[in-house]
C-alpha cells in the first residue's frame, strides 16, 4: 500500500469516499438524495483545483487492487477562497430550490470547524474491505507532515459522537476533545491536538 497525492483521474473513487465520509451532509451539499447526484457534484468539484474538495489536498492510499481510502486536508485559514468556487458554482449544478441552497448549504459550508491558526483533517475515509490495516493511520501520519510542511504546530478536526471508533483513532494519534460544534442539524466533537514540527518531519 502506498500513499500518494491525489489525481484527477481518482475522482470517482474520491466522490464515493467523501460520500462516505459526509454521509448526510454530501446530500445536502449536492440537494439531492441520489447517490450518483451527489457523486457527480462531489467530483465536479475534485477535479478543479483550488477548492475545498479538489484533487490537491487530497492524498490517497492505493494498493494493488486499487485506491483503498483518502484523506482531505488543508490550512483552515485556506477556507474562504476554497469555498468561494464552491459558492458560486454550486448553485448551478445544485439539485434542490436555490431556498434549500441558501438555507442549508450556505451555512452549512461557513460554519467554523477550525480555528485560523489550525490545519484541519476534513475528512479520512477507507473502504470497509480495507479497515483494520493501518491504512487511517498512515493517512493521518501525512497530514501531519503536511501539516507541519506548512509551518502549523496544531490540527483539528471533526467527528460524530457516536463513531466511537473514529474517537478511539484519533486519541490514538493524539487527539482531545476541545467541544462539540453543529454542522447542519448535526452535533460533531471538535478534536484539536499540538504537533512538534520537527518530529512531524522526522
Amino acid at each position: 500500500m502506498i500513499i500518494r497525492r491525489a489525481k484527477i483521474d481518482d475522482a470517482y473513487e474520491a466522490a464515493e469516499l467523501i460520500c462516505m465520509a459526509w454521509q448526510e451532509s454530501a446530500y445536502v451539499l449536492a440537494g439531492s438524495s441520489n447517490k450518483s447526484e451527489v457523486m457527480g457534484v462531489i467530483e465536479n468539484f475534485f477535479k478543479q483545483p483550488k477548492n475545498s474538495l479538489s484533487y490537491q489536498y487530497i492524498d490517497v492510499a492505493e494498493g494493488k487492487n486499487g485506491i483503498a481510502g483518502l484523506i482531505l486536508s488543508f490550512p483552515w485559514d485556506f477556507t474562504p477562497r476554497l469555498n468561494k468556487p464552491i459558492i458560486e458554482e454550486l448553485p448551478d449544478i445544485y439539485r434542490s430550490s436555490q431556498l434549500d441552497f441558501k438555507e442549508k448549504v450556505i451555512p452549512m459550508i461557513k460554519t467554523k470547524e477550525a480555528k485560523p491558526d489550525e490545519y484541519y483533517v476534513d475528512s479520512v475515509a477507507v473502504y470497509p474491505k480495507y479497515r483494520g490495516h493501518g491504512i487511517a493511520d498512515g493517512l493521518l501520519k501525512v497530514a501531519k507532515i503536511k501539516s507541519a510542511t506548512y509551518g502549523f504546530d496544531k490540527m483539528s478536526l471533526i467527528v460524530k459522537p457516536e463513531n466511537k471508533r473514529a474517537i478511539s483513532l484519533y486519541k490514538k494519534h493524539g487527539y482531545t476533545v476541545r467541544g462539540k460544534l453543529t454542522l447542519g442539524d448535526k452535533i460533531y466533537l471538535s478534536m484539536v491536538k499540538s504537533i512538534d514540527s520537527e518530529k512531524a518531519l522526522a
